[in-house]
């Protein structure tokens, strides 16, 4: 991240001084223009463009992405992105994102973008080149014939579409959470976690334990899609921007596709009050409103935090401690007493053919399977799952490759199986990690950045990081009508 950021402040000093470096033709499309031999520069005014790549007139649109504002009205940014129409709309789909001086040279032969855009493996090697250049996009064609032709997209349904179709499906969260985005009442509160927890005694996809309980590992088909969301820390609107952006709400809600989240939703963290636990209660509701809803779908992964435990602390402040206090104090003895037996119930790993998670980290030890179904049993296993960190000079019991390899090894899944875990971000302004420790296909998520929220999604076979600007989503939900 601080190399990308270094990286673009040069090229604003260069552009600075040396002008000609970006200068170009100017043009104001209007209607469907044929991109020339030559650098453009298209005027923007806010409205869509659809790109078609020829020779078999590929469809790709670009929009100015937008981001909601409180009241629900769409403020422009001076970011684009890059999709398949046919796909975007539909299906959990990649796209990317053009900031400012971002470029993307697109090719025939870029995996990602045959994945993401559908384009033609045939499209030569260097077809067409687009950067963002403050707000302005440069088109180059490095294929003289045939030419590419870029068209706006006037008409209101097509300028509005990406805004519409997310405002509806935040209608679609509404009534999943039966109104405004509010910690529930004592009474239903109670009821909604009982009827979680009769769900949990017998999850699916949960091989059971020796004691024919549910055990510590949710063994997903091998033919599962899934999307992984690291820490939340109470972040309620980074849960909600997710599920109001790309394919993942349709895709649970037609049961093609397996949400994950890794634990540690509760207890806020950063600039804030991290004594205060209204919001923990508030994004548990949340979480409990969509694991009833998407019983087979949605799975909690146990994290440190998700515990009352005095050694969680942040800050001085006695976090475990607190959380266990004021379940009693704003909820009841008995509803804390249920959250007690969704904790005992909750797994501690994930894993199909595609990808494995958990919340912290390999196990250092080397557990079989039965081991992890028979976790319960096992209580440093479980602390090595939860609260285990990368080894370094200062943490020569943290784990590494190897236990990341034996981990792998143990699931019988291939040896470039990516594991995504949460836990230890390793800096306060991103969100998404790839190949963490200089060890292949690992990654880290977290989910409690205020201004991006990452998102591990699966396209095909392979586990791709998807970021998105988090947005208020609550207050927009809250506005909204039944």
């Amino acid at each position: 991240m601080a190399k990308s950021k270094t990286k673009k402040a040069l090229l604003k000093l260069l552009k600075s001084t040396f002008s000609d470096l970006v200068q170009c033709e100017e043009v104001d499309v209007k209607e469907a223009y044929r991109l020339p031999d030559k650098k453009v520069r298209v005027k923007i005014k806010e409205y869509p463009f659809q790109l078609n790549l020829f020779p078999d007139g590929k469809a790709i649109h670009i929009y100015p992405e937008m981001r909601l504002n409180a009241s629900g009205k769409a403020d422009p940014t001076q970011r684009y992105i890059l999709f398949d129409p046919e796909t975007y709309y539909s299906d959990i789909s990649g796209f990317f994102r053009l900031d400012d001086d971002d470029r993307v040279t697109l090719s025939g032969k870029d995996s990602e973008q045959l994945k993401f855009l559908n384009i033609s493996p045939k499209m030569p090697g260097r077809k067409l080149s687009i950067i963002n250049d403050e707000g302005s996009l440069i088109f180059k064609s490095h294929v003289i014939e045939p030419r590419s032709c870029i068209s706006p997209l006037f008409k209101d349904k097509k300028i509005h579409k990406i805004t519409d179709w997310r405002l509806e499906k935040l209608q679609r969260i509404r009534r999943i959470f039966g109104g405004p985005i509010e910690m529930l009442p004592e009474p239903e509160a109670l009821t909604l976690i009982r009827e979680v927890n009769d769900i949990m005694s017998d999850e699916a996809w949960r091989p059971k334990d020796d004691s024919n309980r549910p055990g510590g590992v949710i063994s997903l088909p091998d033919d599962a899609q899934v999307f992984i969301v690291g820490d939340l820390h109470t972040r309620s609107d980074n849960l909600l921007t997710i599920l109001s952006q790309n394919g993942f709400l349709e895709a649970l809600e037609q049961e093609r596709a397996y949400l994950i989240i890794l634990g540690d939703a509760v207890h806020p963290e950063g600039d804030c009050a991290l004594d205060e636990m209204d919001s923990s209660m508030l994004i548990m509701d949340l979480i409990f409103k969509l694991k009833v809803r998407f019983p087979r779908q949605l799975f909690y992964l146990r994290g440190n935090h998700d515990s009352y435990s005095e050694e969680i602390a942040k800050g001085g402040i006695p976090q475990g401690m607190l959380w266990g206090q004021t379940l009693v104090k704003k909820r009841s003895t008995a509803y804390k007493k249920e959250m007690d037996r969704f904790y005992e119930q909750i797994p501690y790993l994930a894993y199909s053919k595609n990808f494995v998670a958990c919340h912290a980290a390999a196990p250092t030890s080397s557990p079989s399977y039965q081991d992890l179904i028979n976790i319960r049993q096992r209580p440093q296993l479980i602390k090595q799952l939860i609260s285990n960190r990368l080894k370094s000079p200062n943490r020569p019991s943290g784990y590494g490759k190897g236990d990341v390899k034996r981990l792998r090894k143990c699931l019988g899944v291939a040896a470039e199986t990516p594991l995504v875990v949460g836990h230890t971000p390793l800096s306060l302004d991103e969100t998404l990690w790839e190949n963490v420790g200089e060890i292949d296909n690992h990654y880290i998520a977290y989910a409690a950045d205020l201004g991006w929220v990452g998102v591990m999604t699966q396209i095909g076979d392979k586990l791709y990081p998807l970021r998105y600007p988090v947005e208020p989503i609550s207050a927009i939900i809250d506005q909204l009508t039944d």
